[in-house]
């Protein structure tokens, strides 16, 4: 064999040994059919198109998550991933969260009373109750002169907060009395709190905490120490305790002559600039059934007493605008006759036989629109013998100054209000019911809360 030969044979040798020995560094492919791309062709793609898998975003945490159901977005996939966070880990989050929004309510003109009672009626017991623990835990934690504010006791006092309240843990506390799922109930409440709408700022807010609106309640005086209203409770209750009706009209109207003598004593004072020369206002609720019914009584008290009264249907709210002491005189008034009038219906419903009209919408309805005429008749009796005698020449222009100060205060915070009747049907037997225990009614205090 040639020398030339031999050379073209060993370099063949040598290109099938550096051709095996590339195929051992490549790795093994699956049976099949051969990929048509070349190793350099994968390594083109790989650099120019493809781009590596990103890692999973990091989970979301309970504030994030609260934040997302307050705005309203759908309840499942909120659920789902609520679920993935540790119990424990996520109730201890949103405790701050909760305190939080309370304190924002609170900016927002909400009472602590009035955020426990939405909660109830819009989110069920449960989320009332989350609620009712978030606002003593925002009270435990605050400081300031506010802490010791009588308006802001009396609204602790009537919410019945917890007497302990654990420094930590209070809403894994709540979540393990709740009977149905915890976590659902937490949702529903922060899809509820999240569409309130902004209210009439009637307390003064706590440190740091924003206003929307300026404060607008009654004098921060404490109505309740008031000696003449001291002295009006006390003859309201003479005529609830007397068995005469003679009697009890002399002590009601008395006590309703005192609260006019009152009233212009007070706007004398105003007169000269000694003392509070704006009306201020007041919240009442107004709980289902026959909201509007009721709303409409508390009207009747309100402008019997030199006050208006403004009903907010969505909310099932009254705003009572006046003067301090006749606001503290409607809310005396109207909590007991409010009273009076649901024992009379429930008398006339439990000794009526199955199936009577007295069980009816028709029939409570009518009998609460009688019950509010008759006690408006009654009022504007008790007004005129509180103004017999009286220099009506000296003392009616001073109240119809406050009239108009009152007018201008309700024509600049309420732009728009409309005026409907009251829903529910009429009933002539119910009417005349009501017209009856109207008359029988007591004016006298009580607690709305009683029954």
């Amino acid at each position: 064999m040639s020398r030339g030969s031999q050379t073209k044979r060993a370099t063949r040798a040598k290109e099938r040994a550096r051709q095996r020995a590339r195929e051992k560094q490549q790795p093994p492919r699956p049976n099949g059919p051969a990929s048509p791309f070349t190793a350099e062709a994968g390594r083109f793609f790989d650099s120019a198109f493809h781009r590596p898998r990103q890692p999973d975003p990091r989970p979301r945490g309970t504030t994030e998550i609260l934040a997302d159901a307050r705005a309203g977005r759908p309840m499942m996939p909120i659920l789902t991933e609520a679920r993935s966070v540790e119990p424990a880990r996520f109730y201890a989050d949103a405790e701050p969260v909760l305190v939080g929004w309370v304190r924002e309510l609170y900016g927002s003109g909400w009472q602590p009373t009035e955020l426990i009672r939405i909660a109830r009626t819009r989110a069920k017991a449960a989320g009332a109750d989350l609620v009712r623990f978030a606002v003593a835990a925002e009270r435990a934690s605050r400081q300031g002169a506010t802490l010791d504010d009588p308006q802001w006791i009396r609204q602790w006092t009537a919410a019945g907060l917890p007497r302990q309240l654990p420094g930590h843990g209070w809403a894994m506390t709540w979540a393990r009395r709740v009977p149905d799922d915890a976590l659902v109930s937490v949702l529903r409440l922060a899809a509820v709190l999240g569409r309130l709408p902004d209210l009439e700022q009637l307390l003064a807010p706590p440190p740091g905490v924003r206003v929307r609106r300026p404060l607008v309640g009654r004098s921060a005086s404490a109505a309740s120490a008031d000696p003449i209203l001291e002295r009006v409770r006390a003859l309201l209750a003479k005529a609830e305790s007397t068995e005469h009706e003679s009697e009890a009209m002399a002590f009601t109207a008395k006590a309703q002559q005192l609260m006019t003598k009152h009233a212009i004593e007070q706007a004398m004072v105003d007169e000269a600039g000694a003392a509070e020369n704006s009306p201020g206002m007041i919240r009442i609720p107004l709980d289902p059934p026959y909201a509007d019914a009721k709303a409409l009584l508390l009207q009747t008290i309100a402008e019997n007493t030199r006050c208006r009264a403004l009903f907010l249907a969505e909310l099932a709210l009254s705003h009572v605008i006046g003067y301090s002491d006749d606001l503290e005189a409607v809310e005396l008034l109207f909590t007991s006759l409010l009273v009076q009038a649901q024992r009379a219906l429930a008398e006339a419903s439990a000794t009526a036989p199955a199936g009577a009209r007295t069980r009816s919408q028709a029939f409570r309805s009518a009998f609460l629109l009688g019950f509010t005429g008759r006690i408006g008749e009654r009022l504007e009796e008790v007004r005129r013998l509180a103004y017999a005698g009286t220099d009506t020449q000296g003392f009616l222009p001073v109240l119809r100054s406050r009239d108009a100060r009152i007018d201008e205060f309700m024509a600049d915070r309420f732009t728009r209000t409309t005026s409907e009747r009251v829903r529910g049907g009429y009933d002539p037997a119910g009417y005349e019911s009501g017209r009856m225990a109207g008359d029988a009614a007591a004016f006298t205090s009580g607690d709305l809360m009683a029954e």
